[in-house]
């Protein structure tokens, strides 16, 4: 009898000590997938027991846990004495932050701003005052789906098969790709028939296109923390009108190729009438400057495979002396002038 009550008056002395416990108000252990360059709010809120009227003032202290980080635990934020303090070495210290400006008000939360794939890791959260309560939040965070491409394989005319294509080129896996046929451009909608997945994740084939096939399709891709999409406007063309957009350019191809061909046949008669001017210059000094008459310029030209070929004569009134000159292959020959 004596040995019960002692072991009464025992627990009635320690239930002051089990009512001054704080508890953190948490819905356990959280699980977090974030994406890079986001900022998120790891929540502690917490309360202390009423009859807790102690001295001890409260403390705070945010560890960060993570597999590559071994030796003495990283506390990156604490609170103690109305005191801030931030750790060093977790490359955190410019980017996290108590939410509140005195956490000793019942809410330890925190807010880590612009996150890194490094940044993945546990964070505990621990707040002490005659006990200590502890609440963990285990955050990973990945990189959203990089913008994707677009583009087709095939010809957009009715009746043949086209294939949709679409791939981005970054972003943490697993990835995966959907394809849906917009309604007016402004929502999804179902795919038409005639539409099967391809053989790649981002591959859509549409077999015997057709007028119901036209319009836009639109390519998401999303993993756990975002998405990103790109988009396609089919508009199949009938195969006759195809037939006739062919003719066409092949008519237009031919005018421009017999435009070319009278520019350059232009040229070169240019060119031979400048070639023939200097030659009068050449048969005056032939007859010794005596000439009266003027030179017949030009008299005779040709063109033949091998170049050029021209022939000027001056005649002088008292002087039947005659010059004529042959520009071939781009060298002059001087002949005697025939006779008028």
């Amino acid at each position: 009898m004596a040995g019960h009550g002692a072991s009464l008056l025992l627990l009635l002395g320690l239930m002051p000590a089990l009512l001054l416990a704080v508890r953190i108000n948490g819905k356990g252990r959280e699980v977090l997938y974030l994406a890079k360059g986001d900022s998120v709010k790891l929540g502690c809120p917490y309360v202390l027991e009423p009859e807790d009227i102690g001295p001890q003032g409260v403390g705070i202290e945010w560890i960060q846990i993570t597999p590559e980080r071994t030796g003495p635990e990283n506390v990156f934020l604490s609170y103690h004495d109305h005191h801030v303090n931030y750790g060093s070495g977790s490359g955190l210290q410019d980017r996290v932050a108590f939410v509140q400006n005195d956490p000793g008000q019942h809410d330890a939360s925190i807010r880590l701003a612009d996150l890194q794939e490094s940044d993945t890791g546990t964070y505990q959260c621990r707040v002490r005052k005659n006990t200590v309560a502890v609440h963990e939040v285990i955050v990973t965070v990945q990189e959203k789906p990089v913008a994707p491409q677009c583009w087709t394989e095939g010809e957009l005319i009715e009746g043949s098969s086209i294939l949709l294509r679409c791939y981005s080129r970054g972003g943490t896996s697993p990835l995966a790709y959907q394809w849906a046929k917009l309604a007016e451009g402004y929502g999804g909608g179902r795919l038409p028939s005639g539409t099967i997945q391809g053989r790649a994740p981002g591959d859509l084939l549409i077999r015997s296109l057709s007028e119901v096939h036209a319009g836009v399709y639109q390519c998401r891709v999303t993993n756990r923390v975002g998405y990103s999409v790109c988009q396609l406007n089919l508009s199949p063309a009938p195969r006759g009108r195809q037939a006739g957009i062919i003719v066409g350019s092949i008519l237009g191809s031919l005018l421009l190729l017999s435009l070319l061909g009278l520019l350059i046949w232009a040229l070169i008669g240019r060119y031979r009438q400048k070639e023939c001017q200097p030659a009068c210059s050449d048969c005056r000094s032939s007859t010794g400057g005596t000439m009266t008459r003027a030179c017949n310029v030009c008299a005779h030209h040709s063109y033949s495979p091998h170049g050029i070929s021209y022939m000027q004569c001056q005649h002088g009134d008292g002087d039947e002396r005659a010059a004529a000159l042959i520009c071939n292959d781009g060298i002059r020959h001087q002949v005697t002038c025939p006779a008028l």
